[in-house]
């Protein structure tokens, strides 16, 4: 069940904790520098040093709040700037529950019912007020792909991007290591074809031996 992340709050409660802490740490700092300096000067400069701190806390705990909502949204096709500032984290979750309940009860279509259904054969112009079928380009959820990526969607771009790097170092690293490669003298599983090691290994029983296992882990 998706819930609000710790370290997301509305922007309201941001302002408060950091109204709060700018008291707590610049008091704090402020009270220990007089008491170990008995100096003004010191304590006014601890004072400074607990903003500060209290500022970048502030700033960490709000950027990740849009981060949040701004890819939570991103799933919706809505812009954040749309809310107008009346945005929160619990609005946002709600926006997103309410649009995968929708998704989930919206009942398949068929060519029947769908005019935007497969047409095969169908060589109507399209400027044709009668045919049926619509392009795909007209359709809603396919407007501003050519726009620039939000900042969710240039995290979870990058974010794929790594995973496939790892994943194709992590299979480099494999094959290396992979005992039936190393023994056929290949180095890559697809260069086994050309080899007789599948006529070698051939095994009558190995598709009943795998359901077999299967079949016991889904028991235990």
């Amino acid at each position: 069940m998706v819930s609000i992340p710790r370290g997301v709050h509305s922007y309201q409660t941001l302002r408060n904790r950091w109204v709060l802490s700018v008291f707590l740490f610049g008091g704090f700092g402020a009270l220990v520098g007089y008491i170990v300096a008995s100096s003004v000067l010191i304590a006014s400069f601890c004072f400074l040093i607990g903003q500060v701190i209290a500022f970048a806390d502030h700033v960490r705990l709000r950027k990740a709040t849009d981060l949040w909502m701004e890819e939570m949204l991103s799933d919706l096709h809505i812009d954040i700037d749309d809310f107008e500032g009346r945005i929160t984290p619990a609005l946002v979750l709600e926006q997103w529950k309410s649009h995968i309940k929708k998704e989930r009860t919206n009942p398949l279509m068929t060519r029947g019912n769908d005019e935007r259904g497969f047409t095969s054969g169908i060589t109507e112009s399209d400027l044709d007020a009668a045919r049926n079928s619509r392009p795909a380009e007209e359709r809603e959820e396919y407007q501003g792909l050519e726009e620039s990526l939000t900042v969710a969607q240039q995290v979870k771009a990058e974010a794929d991007k790594r995973y496939a790097e790892h994943a194709q170092q992590r299979w480099e690293e494999a094959e290396r290591n992979d005992p039936d490669l190393i023994e056929a003298g290949v180095k890559r599983l697809g260069d086994l074809i050309g080899t007789d090691f599948f006529e070698k290994n051939h095994d009558p029983n190995a598709v009943s031996k795998l359901m077999e296992r299967q079949s016991s882990s889904e028991d235990n």
